[in-house]
């Protein structure tokens, strides 16, 4: 039987007042005084009634924002979500795995998680026990729903322009293979370069070590597989790597054509304004939160999986080429 805030109130020995600041969040308490709250909460199933209009979303993060940060996809759409949640109506908090056990299910209703797949698997024994609704990005759980990209689309659409383009030694820089869109991305590389008759050009991951290996990484691209043009995947490599073909001296696209992932209000401010592929930051982060809200209203049903479409952005980082059929490794004029 749940238990009223009279009685809450004297099992912590605080205020009721002290109780309503831990639950809206409206004056600040210490950490130990809210945790110890909100496990006593929790033991006589208290039920805060004056939070109740207002569901809350948790977004748990890996780390805490960093500025450092900002290009990376979960900073962005960490940004996205926040608007669309106060847009919907609901509060929200950010908190790192480490925080976890804090949660308390009569006020937190739902859980965005914005971590990487290996620390959803790591901590997935945590996130099961949980009895709200859980929603990842871009990946795909067992006891999750999700709202994913569909990042071989954009895969297809850039090599399709490229390849429209006179392009045939195409290069495909991955920021992660260890992780669904990395693994979409390269089936959708490996099956146009199949069905294309395409030379066989080796996908570069290019997030690991530091960025001295990193452009050394893309120099040994170039220079041994010598491609025309490159798709680079990934928000957070997207400037990184037109830094890297700068310091190697290529010229955009006179050297060296390129599409990137698209960063909103960047790339189009670039010299050459770079070609992209746009999984719509803003409109994944709608979906994500209609989604999650969907699901507090309806906790019973079935796990989902919800696929948006990619589009290209063109604009002038492609250059045309006339394309030779000759034996040679670079097959333009």
């Amino acid at each position: 039987m749940a238990t009223d805030i009279n009685t809450l109130a004297r099992q912590c020995g605080v205020s009721k007042s002290t109780i309503s600041r831990v639950f809206t969040g409206k004056a600040r308490v210490s950490e130990q005084l809210r945790a110890r709250v909100l496990l006593a909460a929790r033991e006589l199933n208290y039920h805060p009634q004056q939070v109740m209009a207002r569901d809350c979303i948790a977004i748990i993060v890996g780390d805490h924002p960093s500025p450092a940060c900002h290009t990376s996809f979960n900073e962005r759409l960490l940004t996205s979500a926040i608007f669309e949640i106060t847009r919907h109506n609901l509060l929200t908090e950010i908190i790192s795995l480490q925080d976890l056990p804090k949660l308390y299910n009569g006020y937190t209703r739902g859980l965005l998680l914005l971590l990487p797949e290996s620390l959803v698997e790591e901590h997935a024994g945590e996130l099961k026990r949980l009895s709200m609704p859980v929603l990842t990005v871009n990946q795909r759980h067992a006891f999750t729903s999700s709202v994913m990209t569909d990042h071989g689309e954009g895969v297809r659409l850039a090599l399709e322009h490229l390849f429209e383009n006179g392009h045939r030694r195409i290069g495909l820089v991955i920021d992660r293979f260890d992780n669904q869109a990395g693994n979409e991305r390269l089936e959708a590389y490996t099956r146009f370069r199949s069905e294309h008759d395409l030379p066989a050009l080796p996908a570069i991951e290019y997030c690991t070590g530091t960025a001295d290996r990193q452009g050394t990484v893309l120099h040994s691209l170039l220079a041994e597989q010598d491609p025309t043009a490159l798709i680079v995947c990934g928000e957070s490599i997207a400037l990184h790597a037109v830094q890297e073909l700068n310091t190697l001296g290529k010229r955009i696209p006179e050297d060296i054509s390129l599409i990137t992932s698209e960063l909103a209000d960047v790339s189009c401010w670039m010299t050459p304004p770079l070609t992209t592929i746009d999984q719509d930051l803003d409109m994944l982060a709608g979906a994500t939160v209609a989604e999650l809200a969907r699901r507090i209203h309806a906790p019973a049903a079935p796990a989902t999986e919800l696929r948006l479409p990619t589009r290209l952005i063109r604009r002038a980082s492609v250059r045309r080429i006339e394309y030779i059929e000759t034996s040679s490794p670079r097959r333009k004029k």
